[in-house]
């Protein structure tokens, strides 16, 4: 049973992402906030290749893909902390071929966050890069926001290995009960509040890899020296979560990261404070 007085302390407001799982079938106005299609960027904007390793273990530089696009005057008034800029665009970019994970400090560049700071008016229309893969391109969907009380919540928490099918069910409806009463709603897509983990925190790997640039993966993890390893561990807290992206599905096309995955775009929180985007770090989380 969650301890709603527990999670009280940590609650946090996120702005949820909704979409419509149809296509656009209209021309939605410059600037306006939205998942995939053409981005609206600055005439001058250089789009952002990343070189690495696909599947079949091909490098190849390849274009990053649009995600989304937040008009920030559009989801102001749901941004209760005050966290984000006031005006301008927000952009997300992700490399889906190779689809890293963010273990390895190799995979410095493969996502990437755009901030605009200017004029609506001046922006157009970009058009892909030509090498652009066909099913790299998501198809345009406009998105409204809502906001949502946050809670640091790990679903393998409240339940255990060794529960009967009986008992596991029981646990899973008063778990969901439980978030209803909370007002929390799970697998979503969404701006700010607290990741919703897959495989465990990852707070250190934001650290590690992005800052110290270290390897976190499958081989043995080398931290280093004692003295580094504690820096890891006090600097987690300078971290949160910018965006976070379920899985999802728009007309004939979808979007999946590994088996029912998530990517999270993590932000120092002094670097938000200060509008700078240049160093967000993606991890992605599957089953």
């Amino acid at each position: 049973m969650l301890d709603k007085n527990m999670l009280e302390t940590s609650k946090r407001n996120a702005i949820l992402i909704n979409y419509s799982e149809d296509e656009n079938k209209e021309k939605l106005p410059k600037g306006t906030s939205k998942i995939g299609g053409k981005p609206d960027l600055p005439k001058d904007f250089q789009w952002f290749y990343y070189n690495g390793e696909d599947y079949k273990k091909i490098v190849e530089n390849r274009p990053l893909s649009f995600l989304m696009q937040i008009n920030c005057e559009e989801v102001h008034k749901y941004d209760k902390e005050n966290l984000l800029p006031e005006k301008g665009m927000l952009y997300f970019f992700y490399e889906l071929f190779t689809m890293t994970w963010g273990f390895s400090p190799q995979d410095r560049g493969s996502a990437k966050v755009f901030y605009y700071g200017g004029e609506i008016e001046d922006l157009v229309p970009a058009d892909f890069p030509e090498d652009m893969e066909k099913d790299c391109i998501i198809p345009e969907s406009k998105i409204d926001f809502e906001s949502m009380n946050d809670y640091p919540i790990d679903f393998l928490d409240y339940y255990d290995v060794d529960d009967s099918d009986e008992e596991m069910e029981r646990k899973e409806k008063e778990f969901k009960k439980d978030l209803e009463e909370l007002g929390y709603k799970a697998d979503t897509t969404k701006l700010l509040g607290h990741p919703e983990f897959i495989q465990g925190e990852y707070w250190e790997e934001c650290e590690g890899v992005a800052r110290k640039n270290i390897y976190y993966g499958s081989a043995p993890i080398k931290y280093g020296s004692d003295e580094v390893k504690k820096s890891i561990k006090e600097n987690t807290k300078d971290w949160t979560l910018l965006m976070q992206m379920s899985e999802l599905e728009i007309g004939d096309y979808g979007l999946y990261f590994g088996d029912c995955g998530k990517i999270y775009f993590n932000i120092r929180k002094e670097d938000l404070k200060n509008k700078n985007f240049d160093d967000v770090w993606l991890i992605l989380q599957c089953y």
